[in-house]
């Protein structure tokens, strides 16, 4: 599975994960409702899943698009926007 399928269907179970710098974790919640296929998906690209982190909080913090996908993420989210009215 690629991580981003993996994410889509973390993101559709409802869970929410957290990269824990000390330790180097990531949590989920509510962890009861990803099902052992999921976890075991998580364990196989937990370091990728950690970069794209990383990646997303230094572009909030600095406004620096460092990967494509933050860009299609960007384009995606303005699109959705102008098509409900809100962006121009």
């Amino acid at each position: 599975m690629r991580v981003a399928e993996l994410l889509d269907l973390i993101d559709r179970a409802g869970v929410i994960l957290s990269y824990l710098v000390e330790g180097n974790r990531l949590s989920a919640k509510p962890a009861s409702t990803l099902t052992p296929g999921l976890i075991e998906e998580i364990r196989l690209h937990k370091q990728e899943i950690i970069q794209i982190m990383r990646e997303d909080e230094e572009m909030c913090e600095t406004g620096i698009i460092r990967s494509e996908r933050q860009l299609f993420d960007l384009a995606h989210k303005y699109f959705r926007t102008a098509e409900k009215g809100g962006a121009t």
